[in-house]
């Protein structure tokens, strides 16, 4: 399938509270992203960045924060990754910068396509009890294997169903993640469920704060994107999220794909409501997480609310959106032509 690097506009566009979020490479020309991100950042707008932090020496900068397939277009990423942080330091100096990426490290599972399609969920979980020289499974050899809790995910499967994605179709998007051999972290899609997060009140028991200073190295070929971790008011403030908060994030991960109606759905919906939400995305980049986002977004219009029988059979009762709901919904489909059209 082919990349697509755009901004989408979704949520309440006539709403005051802003949100923009970046969940793919910067590769734009930065004259043209500067005078973007002008008009999309000002002071009070909540800023979220999809991408693990990692200091000089941790490895490559994560995938959003790099380009390696062409050494301008990573010259960009990196130039418009610091204007955009300089930029919203300017604009809201005491508000900090949401991540919204677990560390790899955290992630309690990862995704598997197989050739016919079906997605496996495989358990991260249980394969880093092996890297703890103590634990009594893994020291043991891990009975049943490495791959002892891993599952064929039906109810993702259910989900994608739900949205008109069949497993024919998902032998094609799989291709997305070919360089990652077929896998996902769905990181996109928990990316969004932290989002939610950010504003509510309690906040800090999802996320905390860490002081980075932006270094810029190079790798002998590119410039690469380093955050050093800072005790220095001169850097900027991040706010990530806990470890306590993973497990939470992975149970309404399961909500918001659920048939049922529930109050993670609530939350998506009434956050598409009250923001307007600027987001810079990759289709087919690197994965599928950007269309399957989306879609989680329209699923939150589709739970079963109930159950009526007649004659013994029963018929699901689903959530009817308002007026105001639909141009949310029309808006959210609309963004998902240009994917759905290469199926």
């Amino acid at each position: 399938m082919e990349a697509q690097y755009t901004w989408l506009s979704l949520g309440n566009s006539s709403e005051s509270h802003a949100i923009v979020e970046i969940m793919g490479a910067l590769i734009s020309d930065p004259s043209v992203f500067q005078d973007e991100i002008r008009e999309k950042i000002w002071p009070g707008v909540t800023l979220c960045i999809g991408g693990e932090l990692k200091s000089s020496g941790e490895g490559k900068p994560a995938s959003n924060f790099r380009y390696e397939k062409d050494q301008t277009l990573n010259s960009n990423v990196v130039t418009n990754l610091t204007y955009l942080f300089d930029w919203h330091k300017k604009m809201n100096d005491s508000k900090p910068i949401f991540i919204t990426t677990i560390p790899r490290s955290m992630r309690d599972y990862s995704w598997f396509i197989r050739e016919d399609g079906m997605m496996i969920r495989k358990d991260q979980k249980w394969r880093r009890r092996a890297e703890d020289p103590g634990d009594p499974i893994s020291y043991h050899g891990f009975p049943g294997g490495e791959a002892a809790l891993d599952q064929d995910d039906d109810i993702f499967m259910r989900f994608l169903s739900a949205n008109c994605i069949d497993m024919e179709q998902m032998v094609k998007i799989r291709e997305c993640c070919k360089g990652a051999r077929y896998h996902t972290y769905l990181a996109d899609m928990l990316s969004f469920l932290y989002q939610l997060k950010c504003n509510e009140k309690d906040f800090a028991s999802t996320f905390k704060p860490e002081y980075r200073v932006i270094q810029v190295g190079n790798d002998g070929t590119k410039d690469q994107l380093f955050f050093n971790h800072s005790m220095s008011s001169s850097g900027y403030v991040f706010m990530c999220p806990k470890w306590e908060s993973v497990s939470e994030i992975y149970q309404d991960l399961y909500e918001a794909v659920s048939l049922e109606e529930n109050d993670t759905k609530a939350k998506i919906r009434g956050h598409l409501k009250e923001n307007d939400i600027q987001r810079w995305t990759d289709f087919s980049a690197n994965d599928t997480d950007d269309a399957f986002t989306i879609l989680m977004m329209i699923h939150a219009f589709n739970g079963i609310t109930g159950e009526r029988y007649e004659h013994g059979c029963s018929e699901g009762v689903y959530y009817k959106p308002t007026e105001e709901e639909k141009v949310i919904l029309d808006k959210l489909h609309e963004s998902l032509e240009d994917w759905r059209s290469q199926l």
